[in-house]
């Protein structure tokens, strides 16, 4: 039996909004993401004949580099809330041995019980409607003694990706930040301590939050860059709700753009990053 979607907000927002932009800009995000994924696969160590769970895969890209890791019967499953996503890594990624896609929501989706030995995920566990309920299914899923690995961000002022030409938006847009709260979404899980508590009253053990600090960087273009910039996240909701005239929106990305200038050293354009990488067992 199919299990209902109960975080509907999400459901909407990944399958209508922020999806589609996903998918639009697929190839500049897994570059910028590059770093923190080769580390957080570097920590996962998944063996040849693991079966592995890919939380909040989205395009699939995470879950076909699992793939190509597995044999000796090895399989990974990529579980997604947004038919958007799934949908566009379906295309890309059908008929690969070891591997298939669930659209789900893994705060209550029936994972057959004590199957999986690992569970991973790049930024897709800030988004539960109840964090605890979602970790308690997670944990049941997997055998005794497998691990959870994930990487989510820390602090949003810590994350100049996230923050480069807020103020030149807001400026314009005469809009305040929002307040980053524990609420779903993507700095929900920024607090060390709060994720702690959420992984402990769902039953693991052994958890560890690093917090690392590195680099998000891109070949793209200033001007991409800056587009890039402006078409996600907070930047992109404080525009959607700005009422901005054509003049008025091609002078903030002009502002972006020599912001990017200035971030420029040889060939690539970076950004200061701040991540908690987590890990626990069951």
């Amino acid at each position: 039996m199919k299990q209902k979607i109960i975080n509907i907000e999400q459901s909407e927002y990944w399958n209508e909004k922020s999806g589609p932009k996903w998918v639009k800009n697929e190839d500049a995000l897994n570059e910028r993401l590059s770093i923190l994924t080769n580390e957080l696969f570097s920590r996962a160590k998944i063996k040849a004949s693991d079966k592995v769970l890919d939380i909040g895969c989205g395009g699939g890209n995470t879950t076909f580099r699992v793939s190509k890791l597995l044999i000796d019967g090895g399989h990974v499953v990529g579980a997604d809330i947004s038919h958007t996503l799934l949908n566009h890594a379906k295309s890309k990624f059908s008929n690969i041995e070891g591997m298939k896609f669930v659209h789900c929501d893994a705060q209550n989706y029936s994972f057959d019980e004590n199957y999986f030995d690992k569970v991973i995920s790049r930024f897709g566990v800030m988004f539960f409607g109840n964090p605890s309920e979602a970790f308690k299914n997670i944990h049941s899923s997997m055998k005794t003694n497998g691990s959870l690995n994930f990487v989510c961000w820390t602090n949003m002022m810590e994350n100049e990706f996230i923050t480069e030409g807020m103020d030149v938006i807001t400026k314009y847009t005469q809009k305040v930040l929002p307040e980053v709260t524990k609420d779903p979404g993507p700095f929900a899980f920024s607090d060390r301590e709060y994720v702690k508590e959420v992984l402990k009253s769902a039953g693991f053990k052994n958890i560890n939050i690093d917090k690392v600090y590195t680099f998000i960087s891109t070949k793209d273009s200033t001007e991409k860059d800056a587009e890039l910039l402006m078409g996600i996240g907070p930047r992109a909701r404080i525009l959607s709700e700005g009422n901005l005239s054509n003049e008025k929106m091609s002078m903030i990305k002009n502002e972006i753009i020599q912001r990017c200038e200035k971030r420029k050293m040889g060939k690539e354009i970076s950004y200061k990053a701040c991540l908690n990488y987590v890990s626990a067992t069951k």
